[in-house]
């Protein structure tokens, strides 16, 4: 029998997004000029909605990661994240009762991975990334981890393990659905945190 919390990253266990900060991070001249025209584009498309958020991070990530090493150590860029950290005080709290705490996310694997390792959680489910071993091909492995997506992985995730409480922590839209599904959800608007109503 367990125990577990499911916590959104970007704006519920962080203060700003940190997909946008990866991706500033690995900008470089000749991938930005290369890319400039499909921005511009994409950035029309986003403003008019034919573009959703999910669509701009697969688009983005096949334009600035196609070859990226995932063995990369991103000891920095997850220390320079800024941290949300009422959420965290009261996942810690829960973890010292015996929750399991998973990480479930829109962002790609390649770097929630070593977020989960800083953070000493228990596991993650989000975006995967296509490539070999070491090297991403710039592709999205299935669905972004966004929407309906979430329960559906957590069903997975879950199996057949028999569980006597689950606790959800979200921000957005994107997290409804994993708010409905667990036993007991909170909606996190940056310092107010509230009991999310189903």
């Amino acid at each position: 029998m367990q125990k577990i919390i499911f916590t959104d990253l970007d704006g519920t266990l962080t203060l700003k997004d940190t997909y946008t900060k990866f991706v500033l991070q690995n900008l470089n001249l000749v991938k930005i000029v290369k890319n400039l025209p499909y921005l511009a584009v994409m950035f029309v498309k986003y403003q008019l909605k034919i573009y959703n958020d999910d669509d701009v991070k697969q688009i983005t990530f096949e334009m600035f990661f196609e070859g990226y090493d995932r063995e990369q150590n991103l000891g920095t860029f997850v220390k320079e994240i800024p941290w949300n950290m009422k959420v965290r005080a009261l996942i810690d709290a829960k973890r010292e009762e015996g929750y399991k705490v998973i990480i479930v996310t829109a962002s790609p694997d390649v770097y929630v991975k070593q977020v989960c390792e800083y953070l000493g959680y228990d596991g993650f489910i989000s975006t995967q990334t296509q490539g070999n071993s070491r090297y991403l091909s710039g592709l999205f492995e299935g669905r972004v981890c966004n929407f309906g997506e979430k329960p559906n992985r957590i069903k997975a995730f879950i199996g057949e393990k028999e569980l006597t409480h689950t606790i959800s922590y979200g921000n957005s839209s994107g997290d409804f659905e994993m708010l409905q599904f667990c036993d007991e959800s909170y909606f996190v608007k940056k310092l107010d945190i509230k009991r999310f109503k189903k």
